[in-house]
């Protein structure tokens, strides 16, 4: 058992207002929720700066990019990063939404 799961487990046996400890988790789903939809919007924001300079999405980046047609500029890395990030963050967003329904 992880250590979150047993304090979770604690607070089921001890709460005196099980209520109050689902709302309480309720409002830090809430913030991480947020939190991640502020990363994703800077990180959609920097990926727009580069499809726009490079006139391309990102998924056609990563398509030149995985298979080698673009080269290995550094630059390249970095938007490959920013496109994880953001993959990552909207992975991260989805199972918070989903576990909230």
């Amino acid at each position: 058992m992880s250590v979150i799961e047993t304090k979770v487990h604690m607070l089921e046996s001890v709460a005196p207002d099980l209520n109050l400890v689902s709302k309480t988790l309720d409002k830090l789903i809430a913030t991480i929720a947020d939190d991640y939809r502020r990363k994703l919007a800077d990180y959609e924001r920097v990926l727009a700066e580069y499809e726009k300079r490079h006139g391309m999405t990102t998924a056609e980046f990563q398509h030149g990019f995985d298979s080698g047609e673009l080269g290995d500029a550094p630059e390249w890395f970095d938007w490959d990063g920013y496109a994880a990030l953001a993959q990552e963050a909207r992975k991260k967003l989805a199972e918070v939404e989903l576990g909230r329904s």
